[in-house]
């Protein structure tokens, strides 16, 4: 995904597909990591979902203004996905770290932002894909209008190794894409600033034939470009977080 604005919004979605409700089984807010799964450090925050619907909304018009290059990489799954998103058929974590309470070795310094989704609304991680890979590796977008007009922003993706054996991941996972993303941004005035993130978005399958989406990303803090900024966690913890993510989903 090429984020055109920073936040958990742009952190957070994308697809093509249906939508519906969970009409028997486990409540979709309880497909969600509990929060005593996350890693340790983070703290669930207040987010709701009606805000991340409007934020994205405003990211998706934005996008509109921006330029890409190479041109055929601008973004295509949040814009198929992102408006079929509702209250009913979405649910959202989001979870801060406080740099002074992590303990677990799988966090890094300083502070981030940990996202989780869950939609019955299924995203076309082949898009995802395409959007990041390939001659689409390496993207630079340029705004025009908005806080980040006249900036240049260099995305470079990194597909992280597919999930492969270990608890939860088998038939439950029908599609995933793992990916890093290092932002690194040069502002009108000549001032950078760089982020590095992980984002998995993955097709999820219930025993009962259900396909959940699950998106989850962990974004670190913005770092001057000679302080490369790091994730919140390890590669390594991220990995088994969207294992775990996945076996909550995957309940009947």
């Amino acid at each position: 995904m090429a984020a055109v604005v920073a936040g958990v919004a742009a952190t957070v979605l994308a697809a093509c597909g249906g939508d519906g409700q969970v009409d028997a089984g486990t409540p979709l807010p309880g497909r969600l990591v509990p929060s005593d799964r996350l890693p340790k450090g983070f703290t669930v925050v207040p987010y709701q979902v009606d805000d991340m619907i409007a934020a994205n909304r405003s990211t998706l018009e934005q996008a509109e203004r921006v330029g890409f290059a190479p041109a055929q990489c601008r973004p295509t799954a949040d814009a198929a996905f992102n408006p079929k998103l509702t209250e009913e058929n979405t649910v959202l974590l989001v979870a801060q770290s406080d740099p002074g309470t992590q303990s677990d070795p799988g966090t890094q310094s300083g502070s981030g932002t940990l996202t989780e989704l869950v939609s019955t609304v299924r995203r076309n991680i082949d898009a995802d894909r395409r959007d990041t890979s390939g001659p689409c590796r390496v993207v630079t977008s340029t705004p025009t209008t908005g806080a980040l007009a006249g900036a240049r922003i260099v995305n470079t993706s990194t597909e992280l190794p597919a999930l492969r054996g270990g608890p939860a991941v088998g038939e439950e996972v029908e599609q995933a894409y793992l990916v890093r993303t290092d932002s690194v941004t040069t502002f009108a005035d000549g001032s950078v600033r760089a982020r590095s993130s992980y984002l998995a978005n993955v097709l999820v399958a219930s025993p009962d034939g259900q396909v959940f989406t699950l998106q989850l990303g962990a974004s670190g803090e913005d770092a001057s470009e000679t302080s490369r900024g790091e994730p919140p966690i390890s590669e390594g913890a991220f990995t088994d977080l969207v294992r775990s993510a996945v076996e909550r989903v995957a309940q009947p």
